[in-house]
């Protein structure tokens, strides 16, 4: 979101990666010193080893839809690494599924990251 010009408080980093280079994915964090804190077949979260770093999600998709969110979407530095940033269209569908979903407990954080998307 603030790669799009939205300032939120946040301190996590949602990262959305190919199911199929999920364990390759969990093995890199946890060499990078992250504890898995809750895991499911779509996401995992995880904890930092140090207090320097922010919490990070994993969100795995399978590979039709990642070609469908890669496609279009715009490469970005981030910490010095190329990302590539999904449209904004790519964003809000994200965004509707994880405020849908049984387990989110702030989904009015989800609504107003789309609300500010629309904007933007």
């Amino acid at each position: 979101m603030i790669k799009l010009g939205y300032i939120r408080n946040t301190v996590d980093l949602d990262l959305l990666v190919p199911e199929e280079s999920r364990s390759q994915w969990l093995d890199l964090m946890r060499g990078l010193g992250y504890r898995i804190l809750h895991e499911v077949s779509a996401l995992a979260q995880f904890e930092p080893g140090n207090s320097g770093a922010p919490p990070v999600d994993l969100m795995f998709v399978d590979q039709a839809t990642w070609e469908k969110l890669t496609e279009g979407a715009t490469p970005i530095d981030l910490a010095g690494e190329n990302i590539l940033l999904p449209r904004p269209e790519h964003l809000v569908a994200l965004k509707v599924h994880a405020a849908n979903s049984p387990t989110r407990t702030k989904p009015e954080l989800d609504w107003e990251d789309i609300r500010q998307i629309v904007r933007i």
